[in-house]
């Protein structure tokens, strides 16, 4: 299980979304893809608040830190088609929808400090 951290700016604490490590690794190519060319695009992650499943979207652009931690040490392979189709989706107005890419709604938001359980 990888995170993505996004955010942290200005001494605010970036915030923490738990994925799958695959799909982490194919979402990074995605968004450094996207970034480089300065095409910012929105991603719309599973989150629980307050025990309630919620859609959490997530506007990037490059003013906004952000940071990948993949678990796996070795490089994973990447499904080129997977990208294709991920980045074919970047390009849309809803942006990347990554409750049609994960497992069920474990993929949730943790932010810093907070319990997993």
């Amino acid at each position: 299980m990888g995170t993505l951290y996004y955010g942290g700016a200005h001494g605010d604490s970036p915030v923490g979304f738990d994925l799958d490590d695959a799909l982490l690794a194919h979402l990074k190519q995605v968004i450094v893809a996207k970034l480089r060319r300065n095409e910012s695009f929105v991603i719309t992650f599973p989150a629980l608040e307050h025990g309630l499943e919620v859609r959490e979207a997530l506007w990037l652009n490059p003013a906004v830190p952000m940071r990948f931690v993949i678990d796996e040490v070795e490089s994973l392979p990447l499904d080129h088609a997977r990208l294709a189709a991920m980045m074919s989706q970047a390009n849309t107005v809803s942006g990347i929808v990554l409750k049609a890419w994960s497992a069920p709604a474990s993929a949730a938001t943790r932010r810093p400090g907070e319990s997993t359980t």
